[in-house]
């Protein structure tokens, strides 16, 4: 028996206003949203170490196919040992002390091209020389030379082809450049030039000649300066190029790989390139403008695509990013991909199988970021500052799930699209205009997607409309008339989903009902619905309406309103009278695997738990034991439904922060009773949903809020 709720009278129509609603459309080209190949490239790591470490470098002092490392600060006569293994770990092989601090550390050629030994600067001590390891990571001294100024940087090169790499030494705080040679066992210095400071200086083969020459930034003059390699260890100074502002960061790179050295350096939030030609001209210049300062940077082939990339870090912010190359010799829009306080160093590495980027952290960790192979087992994936809401999508509906996330660092939605062997293969990145909790996905069309962006207790929703084919997107900002309580969307016939809100105003709800025809949205809004209501959800049983609680003085009631052409009727479904209600979590949704909707809510009355599940015609009631892990339901984000196994039915999942945790519910009897089975462990999660990821197994698929990373779990 359907009944008005209060002193209204059913069929009556309540508070419809239909308008048409203010939103934004934008439309951007694909130069402005490129697709990003990252092909593969966004597996993370991390490793704890000793605090207060500085400084990585990579080496190899056992031999073996993987890269070891080795870790310091420029402060300390202490290094540690880490030995590279098969899977792209690292384990600890030992801390020594060495007899001087190390600055910077470089890996020295020798004639059979093999690195053996490896030169090193010391600030502190005034001093080049040479280390070598033991193949348990021991370092012990061969030689070293000492200085009367304070060097900083270390190139290397063999200037005279007799097959050892002599040693080019400079610094701000140095006196002009020097040359070391390896003579006799023994390092001898010759100056190139004095009484001056270049705060960088690189070797690099700037006449095309076969020799390598040098190249300098000079502090007095801030200039970039070029000497020519005479022979003999003689180099002249042939050019010198005025900067605009000083330079940092100088590195000579093939960038464009095409034989000639390219000279690459920082200069203020820039990157920048002189690319070498034929004709040793170097006039050829690229500038790449940066979001951060970048205080480091390296290069590399890191989505092995190849074509050379840059990485940077800055330190103020913690960030890496990467800036890919394009085909055409231009560079697509910088990725961030990790936020750590106090990343200190950035290296590239390279391994049997594995390319990647290590970083450390003085708080005492290790960070890599290296190419994926497959998702079996537990995988972490790192692209953005700090992923937060997380959902799916299936491009090209060709059964390979993807990844929609919002980056709640810059207020942007995040898309991965895997290529056929389920492999992260590109990048999307669009701006939003704020931060928000979740993410729904309409799936229906192959190649267009639309992703409703929207946050429960406030109104905005965001509504990006993206066109992977033409590489567009129509973005619209629409607002509930209340704060959002539920929100589901549902396709029209031959048209976009219409959107479905159940929001509230005080402790009133209604029910907005918004359609999009003729390139805008229309609403019909059905206020003051219920009053003195805790909790409220969307329902399409018997046509849209919605599935609310009220609180009473021993209790709550349990209701239904259905709107039927522009009318609203509203019937009492149940009463739970076991005493005063401190908190109401519900979900509505097909849970039965009927094609029929059911309601499921968590109540805590008094010191008790409970669980209800209402078809709408029958609603039973479950106490839940004091040790129930369901115990600790306080919002829907708590929530997912879906299936877990192949061919398996819909079930209820419920993430329990007490004991980070993910539970499956099964419900028995009819919904009589309730079964909960222990999932799988998700330290720190933000949001989640359960999909599956390989070709067998389904995963679970959480952001971590404290690794700031997505964590992808085999069930």
């Amino acid at each position: 028996m359907q009944k008005p709720y209060k002193e209204e009278k059913a069929g009556l129509k309540i508070g419809l206003k239909r308008t048409s609603i203010l939103f934004i459309v934008l439309f951007f080209s694909k130069e402005i949203f490129p697709q990003i190949p990252i092909n593969g490239f966004c597996q993370f790591n991390n490793f704890n170490t000793e605090k207060g470490l500085s400084s990585v470098f990579p080496l190899n002092f056992n031999n073996d196919f993987y890269t070891d490392l080795l870790l310091f600060n420029s402060n300390q006569k202490k290094i540690i040992s880490l030995a590279g293994e098969q899977n792209g770990n690292f384990s600890k092989s030992g801390v020594y002390k060495v007899p001087y601090q190390i600055t910077s550390i470089k890996g020295l050629n020798e004639k059979d091209s093999k690195v053996k030994q490896y030169a090193f600067i010391s600030r502190q001590n005034m001093r080049a020389g040479i280390y070598s390891f033991t193949s348990g990571g021991r370092a012990y001294l061969t030689s070293s030379v000492k200085f009367n100024s304070y060097p900083r940087n270390l190139s290397l090169a063999d200037v005279n082809k007799n097959g050892n790499d002599e040693f080019l030494i400079s610094g701000p705080s140095f006196d002009g450049l020097s040359i070391i040679s390896q003579e006799g066992g023994a390092l001898k210095e010759k100056k190139i030039t004095a009484k001056t400071s270049f705060s960088d200086a690189v070797f690099a083969d700037l006449s095309n000649d076969g020799y390598p020459d040098i190249a300098a930034f000079d502090i007095l003059k801030n200039s970039l300066v070029f000497f020519y390699n005479q022979s003999q260890n003689n180099f002249k100074q042939v050019r010198t190029i005025k900067m605009d502002q000083p330079i940092h960061s100088l590195h000579a790179v093939d960038m464009n790989l095409d034989s000639y050295p390219d000279l690459l350096y920082t200069e203020g939030n820039s990157i920048n390139i002189i690319y070498g030609d034929f004709a040793s001209a170097y006039n050829n210049k690229a500038t790449i403008n940066t979001r951060f300062y970048p205080d480091q940077i390296i290069t590399g082939d890191f989505n092995r695509d190849g074509k050379i990339d840059i990485a940077y870090l800055n330190f103020n912010e913690g960030i890496i990013s990467i800036i890919y190359a394009k085909n055409n010799g231009g560079y697509f829009p910088e990725v961030i991909y990790l936020k750590k306080d106090g990343l200190q160093g950035i290296i590239p590495y390279y391994s049997k199988f594995i390319n990647g980027i290590v970083s450390i952290s003085s708080n005492g960790n290790i960070f890599t970021i290296r190419n994926l192979l497959s998702f079996s087992g537990n995988v972490n994936i790192s692209i953005g500052a700090a992923p937060a809401a997380i959902s799916s999508f299936d491009y090209g509906n060709n059964g390979i799930n993807d990844l929609c996330y919002i980056d709640n660092y810059d207020s942007k939605l995040n898309l991965i699209v895997r290529n056929a062997e389920g492999i992260p293969s590109t990048f999307y990145s669009y701006q939003l205009f704020d931060n928000f909790s979740e993410i729904l996905v309409d799936n229906f069309e192959s190649r267009v997607k639309s992703f409703y962006c929207f946050s429960r207790d406030k109104k905005l929703i965001e509504i990006l409309k993206i066109d992977f084919k033409s590489n567009k997107v129509e973005q619209n900002s629409i607002y509930s008339p209340g704060a959002i309580e539920d929100l589901k969307i549902k396709r029209a016939a031959g048209s976009l989903d219409n959107i479905y809100i159940a929001f509230k105003r005080g402790t009133t709800v209604g029910l907005s009902i918004m359609e999009y025809k003729d390139y805008r949205y229309s609403e019909a809004n059905y206020y003051n619905l219920a009053g003195n209501v805790c909790s409220a959800n969307v329902t399409f049983d018997n046509g849209p309406g919605l599935i609310y609680w009220q609180k009473t003085q021993n209790g709550a009631t349990l209701n239904k309103v259905s709107i039927t052409n522009g009318s609203s009727v509203s019937n009492k479904l149940f009463t739970f009278s076991e005493g005063a209600v401190s908190s109401i979590c519900s979900f509505t949704g097909e849970l039965f695997n009927n094609d029929r909707q059911a309601s499921v809510s968590f109540i805590k009355a008094g010191d008790k738990n409970y669980v209800t599940v209402s078809n709408f015609k029958n609603t039973n009631v479950i106490t839940l034991p004091a040790a129930q892990s369901l115990n600790m339901v306080y919002n829907e984000e708590q929530l997912f439904p879906g299936d877990s196994r192949p061919n398996g039915l819909k079930k209820l999942f419920v993430y329990s922060p007490d004991n980070n945790s993910v539970n499956r519910i099964d419900f028995l009897n009819k919904g009589r009773d309730i079964s909960v089975q222990h999932l799988v462990e998700a330290d720190n999660a933000e949001d989640y949903f359960i999909q599956k990821m390989s070709t067998r197994n389904y995963h679970l698929i959480y952001t971590d809020k404290l690794n700031n990373c997505i964590t992808i779990k085999q069930l």
